[in-house]
């Protein structure tokens, strides 16, 4: 795996720990993190397990930026899907099948809103811009809008584009007699 790129000063980030990042949280010191050799207060966590960077390091701006987004617009989305109506009774199992589908059908309509692919719409790789863009994608938006989106296209409404059935003339109507 590369080193990720410091946005900042275009230099490689180098690895370290939580002992650095975090001396004060005991609880994290041994968790991997990628931080910017030149650039103060510069980082990124790594996904569970790995030493894999989460996105691309940010300042202490940027990861407001990005906690915000998760926490105000991303994330109150696809955890309260399962209540959104549609879905009937779940149980506890139910309802992380929801979330999960829910999680997935919010990024693929923030991707598609910004013009992002899949892989690239991750608020850790996002920018300040990018934090501001996509908070102004999902201004008013409700998770039932979402699930329309992922059912019938941006733009469309339930039952447009598809083709009607004609019907049948009623009796005596257009017959030759």
């Amino acid at each position: 795996m590369a080193a990720p790129i410091c946005p900042t000063c275009e230099t490689a980030a180098r690895l370290t720990d939580g002992r650095e990042i975090y001396p004060h949280r005991p609880d994290l010191a041994d968790k991997p993190i990628w931080a910017c050799t030149f650039c103060q207060d510069t980082y990124v966590g790594c996904h569970p397990g790995t030493e894999d960077p989460l996105g691309f390091p940010a300042d202490a701006a940027l990861r407001e930026a990005r906690i915000l987004l998760h926490q105000r617009k991303i994330d109150p989305l696809w955890e309260n899907a399962p209540m959104s109506g549609g879905y009937g009774h779940l149980d506890t199992d139910g309802i992380k099948t929801v979330q999960r589908a829910a999680r997935g059908r919010v990024y693929g309509f923030l991707a598609a809103r910004m013009g992002l692919t899949r892989e690239t719409c991750h608020t850790a790789m996002f920018t300040l811009e990018q934090c501001r863009e996509a908070w102004t994608a999902l201004k008013g938006v409700s998770y039932p809008d979402i699930r329309d989106w992922a059912k019938y296209g941006e733009g469309r409404k339930p039952g447009a584009g598809r083709k009607r059935r004609a019907s049948a003339p009623a009796s005596g109507e257009g017959a030759a007699g």
